[in-house]
C-alpha cells in the first residue's frame, strides 16, 4: 500500500468518529503557567501528484502553506492571549535537527496510535519525546515548541486526486514539545478536499486544532 493510500485509509477510520483525534500526555495541562512564548515552526509541504500518481514537491505550493500556517497559528495563539514567535529552520541547523527529529516521531505516533494499526500500548501511554531541546529554545527566546507538520497532495492541472477527493488533500498536525523534548499534546487534521494553499482552509483547519489545546475552555 503506498503512502497516500495509507495515509486515506487511516484518516477514514480517524474521521469515523472511532477514536480521538487529539492525544495528550500526562501532566500537560499545566504547561501555559510555565509559558510566555510558543515558538511556531513550520515542517509542511505540498506535493504535485501528476498523472500515474506520482509525487513531487512543488517549493512553491510548499511556500505558500508554510506561510498559511505560520500565520494561522500566530493568530490563533493570539485570540487565546498566547504570546508566538514564528521560527525558521532553514537557516538555523539545530532547528533543522529538531525539526527532523519531530517529523520522525510525529510519524510514529501516527503510525501508532492511529488506525489502521494503532497499539493499545501506545494509545493508553502517549509518551514521545525528540530529546532535550531546553538549550535550543533558549536561543530562539522561546519557552515551548508548536510544530506543524504534514503534507498536502495537489492534482496537476485541476486533475481530481481520486473519486472521493478533490484537487487536493492535505494531512496537518499540530504538536506542543515542552524543553525536555517531550510530546505533550498531538492532534491531526485530515480533509479530504482541503488546500494547504488556501489561507480559509488552512485557517478553518487550525481554529479547530488549537480548540483542543491542554486548558482551553470548551
Amino acid at each position: 500500500m503506498n503512502r497516500r493510500a495509507l495515509v486515506m485509509v487511516a484518516a477514514a477510520f480517524v474521521l469515523s468518529g472511532c477514536f480521538p483525534l487529539h492525544h495528550t500526555r500526562p501532566g500537560a495541562e499545566g504547561w501555559r503557567q510555565k509559558t510566555r512564548t510558543i515558538g511556531i515552526l513550520s515542517a509542511v509541504r505540498v506535493d504535485e501528484v501528476s498523472r500515474g500518481g506520482v509525487e513531487e514537491e512543488n517549493e512553491e505550493w510548499t511556500a505558500k502553506a508554510e506561510h498559511n500556517v505560520v500565520k494561522a497559528l500566530s493568530d490563533g495563539l493570539r485570540t487565546r492571549k498566547l504570546r508566538a514567535k514564528a521560527l525558521s529552520w532553514k537557516d538555523d541547523a539545530d532547528l533543522d535537527e529538531v525539526r527532523l527529529l519531530y517529523a520522525e516521531v510525529a510519524s510514529a505516533i501516527w503510525r501508532f496510535t492511529y488506525p489502521p494499526y494503532a497499539f493499545d500500548t501506545k494509545r493508553e501511554r502517549f509518551d514521545y519525546s525528540v530529546g532535550p531541546v531546553g538549550p535550543i529554545l533558549d536561543r530562539a527566546g522561546v519557552d515551548v515548541l508548536l510544530v506543524a507538520a504534514g503534507a498536502g497532495q495537489t492534482g496537476a492541472d485541476g486533475r481530481r486526486l481520486s473519486f472521493v477527493a478533490g484537487n487536493s488533500t492535505a494531512l496537518l498536525t499540530l504538536g506542543l514539545v515542552d524543553r525536555s523534548g517531550n510530546v505533550i499534546w498531538f492532534d491531526v487534521s485530515f480533509g479530504y478536499q482541503t488546500d494547504l494553499r488556501s489561507d480559509a482552509d488552512v485557517t478553518a483547519t487550525i481554529a479547530k486544532l488549537l480548540s483542543e489545546l491542554p486548558g482551553e475552555a470548551r
